[in-house]
């Protein structure tokens, strides 16, 4: 039995009557599994990039979590930071005091907490 066709189908020539066994087919149906190949292989490729989509979108929200766990660390470290140079800027001022009350109390007696240099007399 040979396959049948409409002329406008079919732009190859017909096979010889019992050729079904050849590698002949009709242009249609080269067509149509040329399309569903394709319609196939483009099902594949968006599937893929679905997942590649939501692989990128899990990866960018890990890595915006990240960034913010790092600035919330950041502004506890700087926080920090601040809150011990406010502490030794406080000491500093309290020292300074107690070293003017020092050298207050030591000149009053003649003490001089920075020697004076003698001149060499000849």
């Amino acid at each position: 039995m040979t396959p049948k066709t409409s002329p406008s189908s079919d732009s190859s020539p017909s096979p010889a009557s019992g050729a079904t066994d050849s590698l002949w087919q009709p242009s249609w149906l080269h067509w149509l599994i040329s399309a569903l190949s394709g319609t196939v292989e483009i099902e594949k490729q968006t599937a893929w990039l679905k997942k590649h989509n939501e692989e990128l979108r899990k990866s960018n929200e890990e890595l915006r979590k990240q960034r913010e766990q790092r600035k919330i660390e950041q502004r506890k470290s700087n926080e920090e930071y601040e809150r011990k140079t406010e502490e030794i800027r406080k000491q500093n001022e309290r020292l300074a005091e107690l070293e003017s009350k020092i050298d207050g109390s030591f000149s009053k007696y003649g003490i001089y907490s920075i020697p004076v240099k003698k001149t060499k007399q000849p």
